[in-house]
């Protein structure tokens, strides 16, 4: 590789650090927010979050396929050296990420292609997607589509209604005329209904008639004896 191309390859490197830098900073900023201040994050503030994340990787991938980026495909990246004791240097460069450069880090740091389970599973899945009906994939997705409008709907729905309570004040909660009707019920019995009392003893029938008259003795008259004397009879 010429002077030339060592420059330009050192530059796009530079710009490819800076674009990566910037998107670290996102991510990270996004973590903090889900971490430490969650219950400010709303959904709005995360499609905010994640749509400068999806800028920053297009602007990386624009920059990939530049033509002032040499075609990173034909080098190859060999490690100079591996060591297995701890690096001081590269701890901070990696801020605090990766300790030391040895052979058990290596395959995973310079690797160029999944790791062969994972590539296997991918295949699969893109095979799967590739012999589906396409019939189906389009009933699917207006079914999913007239799912997604009508949940729409009834969020912007419930959002009109509570803009407009909000507008309105607070509604009422009580009514006037009810609380004189408790009022009235409480101290005059107003709108009670008498309950039927229980029913009368019958008390057993008593004669009205005359008291009967018992029948009067008649008191004995004089009794009149004819005392004659002895010497009549003398």
């Amino acid at each position: 590789m010429g002077t030339r191309e060592e420059k330009q390859l050192e530059f796009a490197l530079d710009l490819m650090l800076q674009r990566v830098n910037e998107m670290k900073a996102s991510l990270s900023s996004l973590i903090m927010k889900l971490e430490h201040d969650h219950q400010n994050v709303n959904f709005p503030v995360f499609l905010d979050s994640f749509s400068v994340i999806s800028g920053q990787m297009n602007t990386l991938m624009r920059l990939l396929r530049s033509d002032k980026v040499p075609l990173l495909k034909a080098l190859t990246v060999l490690p100079l050296s591996l060591n297995p004791e701890h690096d001081q240097a590269l701890l901070t460069m990696t801020e605090g990420r990766l300790n030391c450069f040895n052979h058990e880090v290596v395959p995973d740091y310079l690797r160029t292609k999944p790791v062969p389970d994972v590539e296997n599973k991918h295949v699969a899945v893109e095979m799967r997607a590739s012999q589906a009906n396409q019939d189906i994939i389009n009933k699917q997705a207006a079914q999913l589509t007239k799912m997604a409008n009508h949940a729409i709907e009834l969020i912007t729905t419930a959002r009109d209604d509570w803009e407009a309570s909000e507008r309105g004040g607070i509604p009422a909660t009580f009514s006037n005329n009810d609380t004189q009707e408790l009022v009235a019920a409480l101290h005059t019995g107003k709108a009670f209904k008498a309950l039927p009392g229980p029913p009368p003893v019958r008390q057993p029938a008593t004669s009205t008639s005359a008291p009967t008259t018992q029948p009067t003795v008649k008191a004995p008259g004089p009794i009149k004896t004819n005392i004659k004397s002895a010497a009549s009879h003398l």
